[in-house]
């Protein structure tokens, strides 16, 4: 089979890619380890999709070098993928940050796109994994017919020959869902700068005994900052999100935000209380004669408000509390400080940050050293903050390249591909 474009990864990024390709009317395969395209996208957003976000902010994003960023966001805006869901008929929804949530199941996504693909003309290889692949021997990609100018790909079953190539098979994250870096690191062979994987949107895991053990089950909205070398930032753009208390450690919207920035010997600093001041508190009339412990039992869960509350201030009335005490109680509730272990992994994270370095590519997002190879999606070193950032980012890549394949071939040939 000979195809003028083959695109490894039917996420969303490779389902965006494989149709604005076919519409252009390139000869398209699109190949995914999975029986059925669009597994991971099935699954995020609660099973809903947050698939894109008002706030297409530069700041919404993580990566060594972002400047290309804004142009691709310029690209296809949140109008553009909200225009996508009015074409799929699949009704959204704006919640608070704005996210934008699909109120069909999150599968459905997956299945109209891969059926708009098939409507274009695209040959799927699903349940197909690629073992090896030749790349061009060809010093530069003069797109003739000769052997040693395609792309070869080997599949259990293929061989696949194509006259470009794009990678657009994801992260190491999520694993049970096929997420792998080992198409990455084949790029590093053909001459690409892979910026580190490394687990991001995940929740992180406390030592075992640390101070707020035990309160499993408790949501509240916090405002969480980090420190590193004894300096405080608090990188959330949207300040205040809920934090859950787990078995293990904090997760909830907060935690996975913040778990963006968050290295190994980094800790947290954690405001339970960011729209009130607990010197306010202190200093109103009505609150003078409570205890402590009843003080903040009134704004905070009661487990919670007494794992905060230093024991020898529990019992004292407010308006006995010196200086330095309304300061401790302070500090206990706008600052508490703790050292997370690690992270929950890999298997656990709903993004990796890390990939392909951007300064490994063109505008158009194709390989410097290897022409006619292109990366879109997660496997390049973009990742989006909690929010639908990183669908979004998938989608915009995915029909940048699309579109990048048409102008770099230019006259497509008729469709000779594999049927049904």
């Amino acid at each position: 089979m000979i195809y003028d474009a083959a695109i490894i990864g039917a996420g969303p990024a490779g389902l965006l890619c494989a149709r604005q390709s076919a519409r252009r009317g390139l000869r398209t395969a699109l190949i995914d380890s999975h029986a059925e395209p669009g597994a991971k996208l099935a699954v995020s957003g609660g099973g809903r999709g947050n698939v894109t976000n008002r706030i297409l902010a530069q700041n919404r994003y993580l990566g060594e070098d972002t400047a290309l960023l804004r142009s691709v966001l310029r690209s296809f805006t949140c109008e553009d993928a909200l225009a996508l869901m009015r074409e799929l008929r699949l009704p959204v929804e704006e919640r608070d940050f704005g996210q934008i949530f699909g109120l069909r199941p999150a599968s459905l996504l997956a299945e109209r796109l891969a059926v708009q693909c098939d409507d274009a003309g695209v040959d799927f290889y699903l349940g197909e994994t690629v073992g090896r692949i030749l790349r061009p021997a060809a010093s530069e990609h003069s797109f003739g017919g000769t052997e040693d100018e395609f792309f070869v790909l080997f599949t259990s079953r293929e061989r696949i020959r194509a006259r470009t190539l794009v990678l657009a098979c994801g992260s190491p994250a999520c694993p049970q869902l096929g997420g792998s870096d080992r198409l990455a690191r084949l790029a590093v062979s053909w001459g690409h700068t892979l910026v580190p994987f490394r687990p991001v949107l995940v929740p992180l895991i406390m030592p075992d005994g640390w101070p707020l053990a035990g309160l499993e089950g408790i949501s509240l909205n916090v405002r969480l900052g980090l420190e590193r070398g004894g300096s405080v930032s608090w990188p959330d753009p949207e300040g205040i999100r809920p934090l859950l208390f787990t078995h293990r450690g904090v997760s909830g919207p907060a935690v996975l935000t913040v778990s963006c920035w968050w290295r190994p010997g980094d800790g947290l600093v954690i405001d339970f209380l960011p729209e009130l001041s607990v010197s306010t508190l202190l200093d109103a009339r009505e609150n003078s004669r409570l205890l402590v412990k009843n003080l903040l039992s009134r704004h905070l869960p009661a487990r919670l408000a007494k794992a905060l509350c230093p024991p020898e201030l529990a019992e004292r009335k407010t308006a006995g509390l010196s200086r330095k005490d309304r300061q401790r109680l302070a500090d206990a509730c706008h600052r508490f400080r703790a050292a997370p272990t690690g992270t929950e992994g890999m298997k656990r994270a709903e993004a990796a940050a890390g990939g392909i370095a951007l300064a490994s590519l063109s505008r158009r997002l194709e390989s410097l050293s290897v022409p006619g190879l292109f990366f879109c999606g997660e496997i390049v070193d973009i990742t989006g903050l909690l929010g639908g950032y990183n669908i979004h980012w998938a989608f915009a890549s995915g029909q940048l390249v699309g579109n990048a394949l048409a102008e770099t071939l230019k006259k497509p040939r008729p469709h000779h591909g594999r049927q049904g």
